[in-house]
């Protein structure tokens, strides 16, 4: 087909050429091509953390928990929601920003795949549901810094920009990337700590048989063994603690994969070699190095004390 169509307005030594032009078009890709490999692979990576907001962070949870735990029989107790209310807070915020990194990486693939740079994003942005700097109470620190980081990266996002670029993109949104990676990384792997601790507390206390339902019944205290029903207890708790420690540590590490990766990719924007094939080598490189977290090791049981020989002569 295409060389009836070059035949038309061309013949001889011309006609040649003009094949041989666009096979060679056909056979090497084009710059923009390469450069979009780096964009769409940071993209791929980014895209998949808001799966884990349906189940992380659980901060509040691990707080109740503990409260529990640690709670002392027939004392005055606060409400939970009093003593765990800014654990909840702090979910919500850390929640919203690996919803936000997830839709700049909606942007990053729009651009890096060929689409209009200033339009890119846009709906990604108003669907995070961000709309002002007080988007939600943010503790001073390393949640306030969050919080707005979280507003400028939708604000960078929504923004019209006709020198908008792959390059120009990366290069704007990393230092809002950089400390969205460097806060959410901490508050994940601290709460995946706690309920670890959670679930060893709960596995002493069964083990000690020591905490048991007894009551005082004429100046004889009485106390009762536990039933099925509490051992299905203490199984379903032990499951689902040990399950949001790893969903936690889950989330923790593509959340260091996708870091690693930008990492890389705004490295390759400042120096401008984001169409370079070494450049997608080294984000693959990246997110292979970051360690993945392995489920909890298991505490072996106390061995049980060996019988004293019977054939061994007693000493005199």
């Amino acid at each position: 087909m295409v060389e009836l169509a070059v035949g038309r307005i061309t013949s001889g030594v011309t006609r040649r050429a003009v094949l041989a032009g666009v096979a060679l078009a056909l056979l090497i890709p084009s710059c923009a091509a390469r450069s979009a490999n780096s964009g769409v692979a940071v993209a791929q990576v980014g895209r998949g953390l808001s799966m884990h907001t349906q189940a992380v962070p659980q901060g509040a949870q691990a707080c109740a928990m503990e409260e529990a735990i640690t709670a002392r029989p027939g004392t005055a107790e606060k409400p939970v929601s009093e003593t765990c209310g800014k654990a909840l807070n702090s979910d919500l915020l850390w929640r919203r920003a690996m919803l936000v990194l997830s839709a700049y990486s909606e942007k990053l693939d729009a651009i890096a795949s060929g689409e209009n740079p200033e339009t890119a994003g846009q709906l990604e942005a108003a669907l995070t549901g961000v709309r002002d700097d007080n988007w939600i109470e943010a503790e001073s620190g390393q949640e306030q810094a969050a919080r707005d980081a979280v507003t400028k990266l939708v604000n960078q996002m929504t923004a019209k920009d006709e020198k908008a670029d792959l390059d120009k993109t990366v290069k704007d949104a990393a230092p809002h990337v950089r400390t969205l990676c460097t806060g959410l990384s901490a508050y994940l792997d601290e709460q995946a700590g706690k309920f670890g601790e959670v679930r060893q507390e709960i596995e002493k206390k069964r083990a000690a048989k020591s905490d048991r339902r007894c009551a005082t019944f004429d100046n004889r205290t009485i106390c009762v063994s536990e039933s099925v029903i509490d051992r299905i207890v203490y199984a379903n708790a032990y499951g689902g603690l040990a399950m949001q420690e790893m969903n936690h540590l889950d989330a923790r590490d593509d959340v260091a994969s996708f870091c690693a990766a930008h990492a890389k990719l705004e490295a390759a924007a400042g120096s401008g070699t984001t169409n370079k094939d070494e450049t997608y080598a080294a984000i693959v490189d990246a997110v292979k190095a970051v360690p993945r977290a392995q489920p909890p090791k298991q505490t072996p049981a106390p061995a049980e004390p060996s019988e004293k020989p019977k054939d061994l002569p007693e000493k005199k």
